[in-house]
Protein backbone atom coordinates (compact mmCIF):
# COMPACT_ATOMS: atom_id res chain seq x y z
CA UNK A 1 0.00 0.00 0.00
CA UNK A 2 0.97 3.73 -0.76
CA UNK A 3 0.23 6.89 0.31
CA UNK A 4 -0.89 9.60 -2.08
CA UNK A 5 -0.80 13.22 -1.35
CA UNK A 6 -4.35 14.69 -1.40
CA UNK A 7 -2.73 18.39 -2.50
CA UNK A 8 -0.71 16.67 -5.34
CA UNK A 9 -3.43 15.24 -6.50
CA UNK A 10 -5.87 18.19 -6.10
CA UNK A 11 -3.07 19.91 -8.48
CA UNK A 12 -2.70 17.71 -11.45
CA UNK A 13 -6.66 17.27 -11.66
CA UNK A 14 -7.05 21.13 -11.81
CA UNK A 15 -3.82 20.92 -14.59
CA UNK A 16 -5.70 18.59 -16.12
CA UNK A 17 -9.13 19.85 -16.54
CA UNK A 18 -10.54 16.57 -14.47
CA UNK A 19 -13.23 17.24 -12.22
CA UNK A 20 -14.27 15.24 -9.50
CA UNK A 21 -17.94 13.98 -10.87
CA UNK A 22 -15.47 12.83 -13.71
CA UNK A 23 -13.50 11.27 -11.57
CA UNK A 24 -16.40 9.79 -9.55
CA UNK A 25 -17.86 7.84 -12.66
CA UNK A 26 -14.37 6.53 -13.79
CA UNK A 27 -13.13 5.37 -10.64
CA UNK A 28 -15.73 5.97 -7.50
CA UNK A 29 -13.72 4.07 -4.77
CA UNK A 30 -10.68 7.05 -5.41
CA UNK A 31 -13.43 9.43 -5.37
CA UNK A 32 -14.60 8.50 -1.95
CA UNK A 33 -11.26 8.80 -1.06
CA UNK A 34 -10.57 12.38 -2.42
CA UNK A 35 -13.62 13.88 -0.95
CA UNK A 36 -12.29 13.45 2.57
CA UNK A 37 -9.74 15.80 1.45
CA UNK A 38 -7.06 13.61 3.80
CA UNK A 39 -4.29 11.74 2.31
CA UNK A 40 -5.07 7.92 1.65
CA UNK A 41 -3.39 4.52 1.05
CA UNK A 42 -4.12 3.20 -2.57
CA UNK A 43 -3.06 -0.37 -3.91
CA UNK A 44 -0.73 -0.74 -6.61
CA UNK A 45 -3.51 -0.90 -8.88
CA UNK A 46 -5.38 2.00 -7.69
CA UNK A 47 -1.99 3.64 -8.09
CA UNK A 48 -1.34 2.66 -11.74
CA UNK A 49 -4.65 3.78 -12.46
CA UNK A 50 -3.91 7.44 -11.55
CA UNK A 51 -0.77 7.78 -13.22
CA UNK A 52 -2.46 6.59 -16.13
CA UNK A 53 -5.62 9.26 -15.45
CA UNK A 54 -3.31 11.96 -14.43
CA UNK A 55 -0.38 11.16 -16.87
CA UNK A 56 1.98 11.70 -14.18
CA UNK A 57 4.95 9.95 -12.85
CA UNK A 58 5.03 7.67 -9.50
CA UNK A 59 6.91 10.62 -7.24
CA UNK A 60 4.12 13.35 -8.32
CA UNK A 61 1.30 12.32 -6.76
CA UNK A 62 2.72 9.84 -3.77
CA UNK A 63 3.00 11.35 -0.22
CA UNK A 64 6.61 12.78 0.79
CA UNK A 65 7.73 12.23 4.27
CA UNK A 66 7.17 15.39 6.51
CA UNK A 67 9.87 17.22 7.61
CA UNK A 68 10.96 17.25 11.40
CA UNK A 69 11.61 20.57 13.23
CA UNK A 70 15.48 18.76 13.97
CA UNK A 71 17.35 16.14 13.82
CA UNK A 72 20.11 15.58 16.32
CA UNK A 73 23.61 13.70 15.90
CA UNK A 74 25.54 13.27 18.59
CA UNK A 75 29.38 12.84 18.01
CA UNK A 76 29.06 8.79 18.69
CA UNK A 77 26.34 8.85 16.05
CA UNK A 78 28.46 10.47 13.56
CA UNK A 79 31.32 8.37 14.37
CA UNK A 80 29.14 5.12 13.72
CA UNK A 81 28.90 6.61 9.67
CA UNK A 82 32.66 6.35 9.35
CA UNK A 83 33.22 4.37 5.89
CA UNK A 84 37.01 4.42 4.82
CA UNK A 85 37.82 5.73 1.63
CA UNK A 86 41.06 3.86 -0.86
CA UNK A 87 42.47 5.88 -3.63
CA UNK A 88 46.04 5.43 -4.98
CA UNK A 89 46.28 2.62 -3.34
CA UNK A 90 46.11 4.26 0.04
CA UNK A 91 43.76 4.52 3.04
CA UNK A 92 42.78 8.44 1.80
CA UNK A 93 39.85 9.54 3.89
CA UNK A 94 37.33 8.54 6.08
CA UNK A 95 34.17 9.66 5.92
CA UNK A 96 31.31 11.05 8.11
CA UNK A 97 27.75 12.08 7.79
CA UNK A 98 25.86 15.04 9.55
CA UNK A 99 22.20 14.79 10.03
CA UNK A 100 19.63 15.71 7.11
CA UNK A 101 16.65 14.60 6.43
CA UNK A 102 16.35 11.99 3.57
CA UNK A 103 17.17 13.36 0.02
CA UNK A 104 18.51 16.27 1.86
CA UNK A 105 22.40 17.25 0.83
CA UNK A 106 24.27 16.08 4.17
CA UNK A 107 27.69 17.93 5.36
CA UNK A 108 30.47 15.23 6.07
CA UNK A 109 33.62 16.03 8.05
CA UNK A 110 36.56 13.73 6.18
CA UNK A 111 39.66 12.37 8.15
CA UNK A 112 42.47 13.81 5.71
CA UNK A 113 44.96 10.16 5.80
CA UNK A 114 47.43 11.05 2.71
CA UNK A 115 50.68 11.60 4.10
CA UNK A 116 52.33 14.68 3.96
CA UNK A 117 55.51 13.35 1.51
CA UNK A 118 53.14 12.50 -1.34
CA UNK A 119 51.11 14.03 -4.02
CA UNK A 120 47.07 13.68 -3.96
CA UNK A 121 45.38 12.10 -6.56
CA UNK A 122 42.73 14.19 -8.26
CA UNK A 123 38.99 13.24 -8.36
CA UNK A 124 36.67 13.55 -11.04
CA UNK A 125 34.70 16.85 -8.84
CA UNK A 126 30.72 16.63 -8.62
CA UNK A 127 28.06 18.16 -9.75
CA UNK A 128 27.27 19.89 -6.54
CA UNK A 129 29.08 23.23 -5.75
CA UNK A 130 30.88 22.92 -2.00
CA UNK A 131 31.97 24.86 0.90
CA UNK A 132 34.85 23.37 3.05
CA UNK A 133 36.43 24.27 6.20
CA UNK A 134 39.03 22.98 7.78
CA UNK A 135 38.78 22.20 11.22
CA UNK A 136 42.01 21.18 12.21
CA UNK A 137 44.25 20.47 14.41
CA UNK A 138 47.02 20.81 11.50
CA UNK A 139 47.13 22.57 7.95
CA UNK A 140 46.58 20.63 5.06
CA UNK A 141 47.16 20.86 1.37
CA UNK A 142 44.74 21.54 -1.24
CA UNK A 143 44.72 20.18 -4.92
CA UNK A 144 42.42 21.44 -7.33
CA UNK A 145 44.78 21.00 -11.21
CA UNK A 146 47.65 19.28 -12.14
CA UNK A 147 50.21 21.96 -12.08
CA UNK A 148 51.09 21.78 -9.09
CA UNK A 149 53.25 24.72 -8.93
CA UNK A 150 50.63 27.03 -9.62
CA UNK A 151 48.96 28.32 -6.04
CA UNK A 152 45.54 28.10 -7.15
CA UNK A 153 45.98 24.97 -8.11
CA UNK A 154 48.18 23.37 -5.28
CA UNK A 155 48.17 25.41 -1.96
CA UNK A 156 47.71 25.57 2.07
CA UNK A 157 44.85 25.31 3.67
CA UNK A 158 45.44 26.20 6.95
CA UNK A 159 43.93 25.64 10.77
CA UNK A 160 43.80 28.26 13.44
CA UNK A 161 45.89 27.36 16.44
CA UNK A 162 46.07 31.16 17.84
CA UNK A 163 43.89 33.59 18.52
CA UNK A 164 39.94 33.32 18.46
CA UNK A 165 40.57 30.09 17.87
CA UNK A 166 36.90 29.21 17.81
CA UNK A 167 37.47 30.49 14.09
CA UNK A 168 39.04 27.30 13.67
CA UNK A 169 40.59 27.49 9.81
CA UNK A 170 40.83 28.55 6.56
CA UNK A 171 37.45 28.03 4.11
CA UNK A 172 36.51 27.93 0.26
CA UNK A 173 33.84 27.58 -2.12
CA UNK A 174 34.32 25.49 -5.39
CA UNK A 175 32.55 25.45 -8.32
CA UNK A 176 30.80 22.45 -9.94
CA UNK A 177 32.61 19.45 -11.15
CA UNK A 178 36.11 20.55 -9.97
CA UNK A 179 38.50 18.29 -9.96
CA UNK A 180 40.00 18.22 -5.84
CA UNK A 181 41.84 16.05 -3.30
CA UNK A 182 43.42 16.80 0.08
CA UNK A 183 46.48 15.81 1.95
CA UNK A 184 48.25 16.85 5.20
CA UNK A 185 51.05 19.04 5.43
CA UNK A 186 52.83 17.31 8.21
CA UNK A 187 52.52 14.44 10.54
CA UNK A 188 49.81 16.05 12.30
CA UNK A 189 46.39 15.08 11.82
CA UNK A 190 43.53 17.28 10.52
CA UNK A 191 39.58 16.93 9.16
CA UNK A 192 37.65 18.96 6.89
CA UNK A 193 33.95 19.76 6.89
CA UNK A 194 32.64 19.68 3.43
CA UNK A 195 29.21 20.49 2.38
CA UNK A 196 28.36 19.84 -1.08
CA UNK A 197 25.41 21.91 -1.39
CA UNK A 198 21.90 21.50 -3.33
CA UNK A 199 23.02 22.42 -7.17
CA UNK A 200 20.84 24.65 -8.97
CA UNK A 201 21.23 22.52 -12.20
CA UNK A 202 20.05 19.26 -10.61
CA UNK A 203 16.70 19.75 -12.09
CA UNK A 204 18.41 20.84 -15.66
CA UNK A 205 20.74 17.59 -15.48
CA UNK A 206 18.11 15.11 -14.34
CA UNK A 207 15.66 16.76 -17.38
CA UNK A 208 18.36 16.73 -19.79
CA UNK A 209 19.04 13.69 -19.32
CA UNK A 210 15.72 12.36 -20.38
CA UNK A 211 16.21 14.27 -23.84
CA UNK A 212 16.27 12.80 -27.51
CA UNK A 213 20.12 12.11 -27.43
CA UNK A 214 19.78 14.75 -30.78
CA UNK A 215 18.18 17.25 -28.90
CA UNK A 216 21.43 17.90 -26.28
CA UNK A 217 24.07 17.48 -29.45
CA UNK A 218 22.45 20.48 -31.17
CA UNK A 219 22.44 22.37 -27.70
CA UNK A 220 26.06 21.91 -26.89
CA UNK A 221 26.62 22.90 -30.73
CA UNK A 222 24.81 26.13 -30.35
CA UNK A 223 26.56 26.65 -27.06
CA UNK A 224 29.84 26.09 -28.70
CA UNK A 225 29.00 28.36 -31.90
CA UNK A 226 27.39 31.18 -30.23
CA UNK A 227 27.89 31.12 -26.18
CA UNK A 228 25.60 30.54 -23.59
CA UNK A 229 24.04 34.00 -23.32
CA UNK A 230 24.08 34.34 -26.98
CA UNK A 231 22.39 30.50 -27.69
CA UNK A 232 19.47 30.94 -25.17
CA UNK A 233 18.70 34.81 -26.39
CA UNK A 234 18.55 33.06 -29.76
CA UNK A 235 16.03 30.91 -28.76
CA UNK A 236 14.01 32.61 -26.96
CA UNK A 237 13.94 34.95 -30.20
CA UNK A 238 12.87 32.00 -32.26
CA UNK A 239 10.54 30.49 -29.90
CA UNK A 240 8.27 33.62 -30.64
CA UNK A 241 8.80 33.78 -34.24
CA UNK A 242 11.20 36.80 -34.20
CA UNK A 243 13.34 36.80 -37.24
CA UNK A 244 16.56 39.07 -36.93
CA UNK A 245 15.69 40.74 -40.00
CA UNK A 246 13.08 41.70 -38.16
CA UNK A 247 14.44 43.10 -35.17
CA UNK A 248 17.06 44.76 -37.45
CA UNK A 249 14.12 46.96 -38.60
CA UNK A 250 11.37 46.85 -35.06
CA UNK A 251 14.91 48.35 -33.82
CA UNK A 252 16.54 50.66 -36.62
CA UNK A 253 19.54 48.99 -36.42
CA UNK A 254 21.46 47.76 -39.49
CA UNK A 255 20.96 43.91 -40.22
CA UNK A 256 25.10 43.91 -39.93
CA UNK A 257 25.04 45.09 -36.96
CA UNK A 258 22.38 42.75 -35.28
CA UNK A 259 24.46 39.79 -36.76
CA UNK A 260 27.65 41.09 -35.15
CA UNK A 261 25.71 40.77 -31.67
CA UNK A 262 24.61 37.22 -32.39
CA UNK A 263 28.79 36.08 -33.31
CA UNK A 264 29.99 38.38 -30.51
CA UNK A 265 29.76 35.40 -28.16
CA UNK A 266 29.19 37.28 -24.81
CA UNK A 267 27.49 40.39 -23.90
CA UNK A 268 29.22 43.44 -22.59
CA UNK A 269 28.99 47.42 -22.52
CA UNK A 270 29.24 47.97 -25.60
CA UNK A 271 26.21 45.81 -26.94
CA UNK A 272 24.27 46.22 -23.67
CA UNK A 273 21.52 48.34 -25.18
CA UNK A 274 20.96 46.09 -28.32
CA UNK A 275 20.34 43.48 -25.58
CA UNK A 276 17.77 45.54 -23.54
CA UNK A 277 16.50 46.58 -26.83
CA UNK A 278 15.72 43.16 -28.01
CA UNK A 279 14.73 42.34 -24.08
CA UNK A 280 12.12 44.79 -24.48
CA UNK A 281 10.59 43.36 -27.69
CA UNK A 282 9.90 40.53 -25.79
CA UNK A 283 8.97 41.19 -23.00
CA UNK A 284 11.15 39.47 -20.53
CA UNK A 285 13.86 40.31 -17.73
CA UNK A 286 17.31 41.02 -19.67
CA UNK A 287 19.00 40.08 -16.23
CA UNK A 288 19.07 36.80 -17.16
CA UNK A 289 21.17 37.16 -20.19
CA UNK A 290 24.01 40.01 -18.82
CA UNK A 291 27.25 38.69 -18.13
CA UNK A 292 28.86 39.23 -14.71
CA UNK A 293 32.27 38.81 -12.79
CA UNK A 294 32.79 37.26 -10.28
CA UNK A 295 35.26 37.27 -7.38
CA UNK A 296 37.04 33.87 -7.46
CA UNK A 297 40.46 32.43 -8.87
CA UNK A 298 41.58 31.39 -12.08
CA UNK A 299 39.83 27.43 -11.61
CA UNK A 300 36.60 28.88 -9.98
CA UNK A 301 37.41 29.00 -5.98
CA UNK A 302 36.42 32.20 -3.44
CA UNK A 303 38.98 31.34 -0.44
CA UNK A 304 39.32 33.19 2.87
CA UNK A 305 41.52 32.79 5.51
CA UNK A 306 41.12 32.17 8.84
CA UNK A 307 42.98 35.48 9.73
CA UNK A 308 40.59 37.32 7.20
CA UNK A 309 37.82 35.40 9.04
CA UNK A 310 39.17 37.23 12.02
CA UNK A 311 38.87 40.70 10.82
CA UNK A 312 34.99 40.00 9.94
CA UNK A 313 34.19 39.44 13.81
CA UNK A 314 31.03 40.63 14.86
CA UNK A 315 27.96 40.20 17.41
CA UNK A 316 24.65 39.25 16.09
CA UNK A 317 22.11 38.69 18.78
CA UNK A 318 22.92 36.31 21.82
CA UNK A 319 26.50 35.25 19.74
CA UNK A 320 30.17 36.43 18.44
CA UNK A 321 29.84 35.37 14.56
CA UNK A 322 32.25 35.71 11.67
CA UNK A 323 32.28 35.53 7.99
CA UNK A 324 33.18 32.28 6.03
CA UNK A 325 33.83 32.05 2.15
CA UNK A 326 31.55 32.78 -0.20
CA UNK A 327 30.41 32.83 -3.89
CA UNK A 328 28.19 35.63 -5.30
CA UNK A 329 27.50 32.43 -7.92
CA UNK A 330 25.83 30.37 -5.00
CA UNK A 331 23.81 32.95 -2.90
CA UNK A 332 22.25 30.07 -0.43
CA UNK A 333 25.63 28.33 -0.06
CA UNK A 334 27.26 30.03 3.55
CA UNK A 335 28.84 29.41 6.26
CA UNK A 336 29.40 31.23 9.58
CA UNK A 337 31.82 30.63 13.13
CA UNK A 338 29.92 31.34 15.64
CA UNK A 339 31.02 31.97 19.15
CA UNK A 340 28.28 31.07 22.41
CA UNK A 341 29.44 32.52 25.74
CA UNK A 342 25.96 33.56 27.19
CA UNK A 343 23.54 31.32 29.70
CA UNK A 344 20.46 33.12 28.91
CA UNK A 345 18.16 30.73 27.37
CA UNK A 346 17.45 32.29 24.12
CA UNK A 347 15.86 31.34 20.87
CA UNK A 348 16.63 34.33 18.86
CA UNK A 349 17.69 32.58 15.20
CA UNK A 350 15.66 31.85 12.79
CA UNK A 351 16.21 31.41 8.68
CA UNK A 352 14.69 31.12 5.55
CA UNK A 353 16.20 28.00 4.71
CA UNK A 354 17.18 24.38 6.64
CA UNK A 355 20.50 24.69 9.09
CA UNK A 356 23.18 22.35 9.81
CA UNK A 357 25.48 23.23 12.94
CA UNK A 358 28.54 21.57 14.29
CA UNK A 359 29.63 21.85 17.71
CA UNK A 360 33.78 22.88 17.54
CA UNK A 361 34.19 23.61 21.18
CA UNK A 362 32.95 24.23 24.91
CA UNK A 363 29.60 22.83 25.91
CA UNK A 364 26.11 24.55 25.50
CA UNK A 365 22.22 23.72 25.05
CA UNK A 366 20.66 23.54 22.18
CA UNK A 367 16.78 25.22 22.73
CA UNK A 368 13.90 24.34 20.97
CA UNK A 369 10.25 24.30 21.55
CA UNK A 370 10.38 24.52 25.32
CA UNK A 371 13.30 21.46 25.06
CA UNK A 372 16.92 22.14 26.48
CA UNK A 373 19.15 19.86 24.62
CA UNK A 374 22.74 19.41 25.97
CA UNK A 375 25.68 19.74 23.20
CA UNK A 376 29.32 18.90 23.05
CA UNK A 377 32.23 19.06 20.89
CA UNK A 378 31.33 16.79 17.85
CA UNK A 379 27.32 16.81 18.21
CA UNK A 380 25.24 18.49 15.30
CA UNK A 381 22.22 19.43 14.39
CA UNK A 382 20.19 19.87 11.60
CA UNK A 383 17.03 22.79 11.62
CA UNK A 384 13.90 23.20 9.52
CA UNK A 385 13.52 26.62 7.78
CA UNK A 386 11.64 29.52 9.26
CA UNK A 387 12.13 27.30 13.07
CA UNK A 388 13.05 29.26 16.18
CA UNK A 389 15.73 27.78 17.73
CA UNK A 390 18.69 28.90 20.23
CA UNK A 391 22.37 27.82 22.08
CA UNK A 392 23.32 29.23 25.25
CA UNK A 393 26.73 28.03 27.63
CA UNK A 394 30.29 28.32 26.43
CA UNK A 395 31.77 27.26 22.97
CA UNK A 396 31.12 27.61 19.31
CA UNK A 397 29.71 26.06 16.42
CA UNK A 398 30.00 26.00 12.85
CA UNK A 399 26.73 27.24 11.25
CA UNK A 400 26.42 26.25 7.20
CA UNK A 401 23.11 26.21 5.05
CA UNK A 402 22.60 26.05 1.54
CA UNK A 403 19.13 26.77 0.65
CA UNK A 404 17.50 23.61 0.30
CA UNK A 405 13.65 23.73 1.40
CA UNK A 406 13.92 27.42 -0.25
CA UNK A 407 16.40 29.04 -2.74
CA UNK A 408 16.90 32.41 -4.32
CA UNK A 409 15.16 31.11 -7.44
CA UNK A 410 12.14 30.31 -5.17
CA UNK A 411 12.57 33.55 -3.53
CA UNK A 412 12.52 35.18 -7.46
CA UNK A 413 9.52 33.35 -8.54
CA UNK A 414 8.09 34.53 -4.97
CA UNK A 415 8.82 38.42 -5.57
CA UNK A 416 7.39 38.37 -9.19
CA UNK A 417 3.70 36.55 -7.41
CA UNK A 418 1.41 39.52 -8.52
CA UNK A 419 -0.58 39.63 -5.40
CA UNK A 420 1.63 37.86 -2.84
CA UNK A 421 -0.93 37.69 0.16
CA UNK A 422 -3.45 35.94 -2.09
CA UNK A 423 -1.23 33.69 -3.65
CA UNK A 424 0.85 32.58 -1.02
CA UNK A 425 -1.76 31.60 1.30
CA UNK A 426 -3.38 29.47 -1.54
CA UNK A 427 -0.02 27.64 -2.47
CA UNK A 428 0.13 25.86 1.53
CA UNK A 429 -2.19 22.78 1.00
CA UNK A 430 -4.51 24.01 -1.84
CA UNK A 431 -7.69 21.69 -1.95
CA UNK A 432 -9.51 24.21 -4.27
CA UNK A 433 -10.73 22.57 -7.64
CA UNK A 434 -10.85 24.60 -10.72
CA UNK A 435 -14.57 25.64 -10.53
CA UNK A 436 -16.77 23.17 -11.94
CA UNK A 437 -17.80 21.72 -8.83
CA UNK A 438 -18.02 22.63 -5.37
Amino acid sequence: MIIVDIYKINHWMNARKVTLNLLKKTKKNIYNKLIKKKNFLINTKELDFLKKYLDVHRDDIVLKEKLPSYIIFSKKKIMSTKRPIKRDGIHFYNYYTLPSPKGFKAPVILDILCPFDKIPKLNNGHLEHAITVNLGPGDIYGRWGLNIKKKENYSIIKSNQDKHDWIVGDTYVEPTYLPHTYSLVNKTPSQILSYTAKSQLQKFSDNSNIWPDQSYKNFINSVNKYGQKITFLKYYLDSRGLELKYISRRLNISLKNINEFFKSRKINNKNKVILEKICKIMNIDKLIFLEKKYNEDKVGKTYKSFKESIKSIRNYKSYNVSSMASSERYPDLYGIFMKVSKTKKVQDLEYYASTHYLVTSGKMLFHMNNKNIKFEKGDSVWVAPFTKHGFSGKGSLIKISNGECIDYQDIYEINKIYDHEKILKRIYKDDANWGYEI
